[in-house]
């Protein structure tokens, strides 16, 4: 079995252990066993609403093949397994996105607060309190996973909801407040697409 399998195989059973995927209707669509420039590998959830992607971030600490990082994202249906960024209506955008920004905009918070918060929340600040980093090192995949089942007792199903494709009206809603949250922060001429192009 290779490294990458390995991987997807780790992946896969803490989702399983620690995500209520039937609860929510998530089933496993797939397996990206790569390790290029252009993607990690990952296991992709499907439900009728949305995708869940949990992928490979890097190992930790570097220079060693055993303890690594995962990242959790979010996307809609249409979203590329394989690719984070896409052509839709002829303009490059981001279709998976982190949690943090999308729990602010669930939280009806301001554009203005979240700039000072873009990388925190208070739910997660709860969540790496209420675990000893002894026991559970920060980032490692159990961390991470765990974090996001802390995060679905308290947003689900909204948090679904956010990437739904039907809800045209509430996917409007957060790009506006995105659009807000660059517009204040700024956007880096060299990022392309700009981090406020989200599909």
């Amino acid at each position: 079995m290779s490294i990458k399998n390995e991987l997807c195989v780790e992946i896969a059973y803490l989702a399983e252990k620690y995500l209520d995927l039937k609860k929510w209707g998530f089933q496993e669509s797939m397996r990206l066993e790569k390790l290029d420039g252009t993607s990690v590998p990952s296991v992709i959830y499907n439900s009728d609403i949305c995708k869940v992607k949990i992928s490979f971030n890097e190992w930790n600490p570097p220079h060693q093949s055993k303890d690594y990082t995962v990242d959790v994202y979010y996307g809609r249906l249409n979203a590329p397994n394989d690719k984070n960024v896409f052509t839709n209506n002829n303009e490059k955008c981001y279709c998976w996105h982190g949690v943090i920004k999308a729990l602010h905009f669930l939280d009806s918070r301001t554009p203005e607060y979240t700039v000072k918060n873009l990388f925190s929340h208070d739910l997660v600040r709860e969540y790496s309190k209420s675990l000893s980093s002894e026991t559970l090192p920060y980032k490692l995949p159990e961390w991470e996973i765990r974090k996001h089942a802390y995060v679905w007792e308290q947003y689900a199903p909204r948090l679904f909801e956010l990437f739904d494709s039907r809800r045209t009206d509430l996917w409007e809603k957060y790009r506006l407040f995105l659009k807000g949250l660059y517009d204040i922060k700024g956007r880096n001429p060299n990022i392309v697409p700009p981090m406020d192009s989200v599909c």
